[in-house]
């Protein structure tokens, strides 16, 4: 964690704990060491306040910042303060606020490395992800894209070697893949949970295993990772509720 050092503008952080877009920036938050009030949007259909689109996100997602203005409650943002979305863009407000946090590299190929791993994960890992708990992929069709992305992984350390933004990139959805699947959640049939995590112990996926467990070593994914909640929330999630035809097939 780098050393405190002043803050001059209050950050509102708007974020959902279902959302691994919303993980990412409070992992980024967590290394970074920085303040932050915050407040959870209930993304359940006809649950969102009004108010959030109009005066916050006009597209309606989160994570979102609210930054600088006066101090006001998180339902009332003022039009004084900046208004920022999506999460890539929060993590280098983030790392740029907090240079010393170890999310940008200082080094100026490491860095490049790290933008490029975040580019090629959402064709590999995001895929993946996407694929098996939201369009209901069997194993088999998700690990030619594991495979990929365990290639892009640096021999050891995390995914470029030291700890970057990178890694908060993708840590929430390793995390959930790893932890979400062991309650057999998501549109998969039932039971393909666990034949992924039996075919991610074979020696094959060492790598990808080896990276995981640094992952969740890390005090800031754990420290941002809520399981029962998340176990409650995706059980009940319109998006990755299985449908009786994928039960039991």
């Amino acid at each position: 964690m780098p050393s405190a050092t002043p803050q001059h503008k209050q950050i509102t952080y708007y974020t959902s704990p279902y959302s691994p877009y919303c993980h990412r920036v409070h992992i980024a938050l967590e290394e970074a060491g920085v303040e932050f009030t915050k407040f959870d949007i209930d993304l359940k259909p006809g649950c969102k306040p009004a108010w959030f689109d109009a005066k916050v996100n006009p597209t309606g997602t989160v994570p979102a910042f609210a930054i600088g203005g006066p101090f006001v409650p998180p339902d009332q943002p003022s039009p004084e303060s900046l208004k920022l979305a999506e999460s890539l863009v929060l993590i280098e407000y983030i790392a740029d606020l907090r240079p010393d946090s170890g999310l940008r590299p200082n080094d100026i190929e490491l860095c490049a490395r790290a933008r490029l791993f975040i580019t090629l994960s959402h064709d590999t890992l995001h895929h993946a992800f996407r694929g098996f708990f939201f369009r209901g992929e069997r194993i088999d069709s998700i690990l030619p894209s594991l495979d990929a992305f365990q290639g892009l992984l640096a021999p050891s350390g995390f995914a470029i070697g030291p700890w970057s933004m990178a890694d908060a990139v993708v840590a929430p959805m390793i995390v959930r893949l790893m932890r979400l699947t062991r309650y057999e959640i998501g549109k998969y049939p039932v039971g393909e949970g666990k034949r992924l995590l039996k075919a991610l112990s074979e020696p094959r996926y060492s790598r990808f295993m080896q990276y995981y467990e640094s992952l969740w070593d890390r005090p800031s994914v754990r420290a941002t990772w809520d399981e029962h909640t998340n176990v409650k929330m995706w059980r009940i999630h319109p998006n990755v509720t299985r449908s009786t035809s994928t039960v039991g097939h």
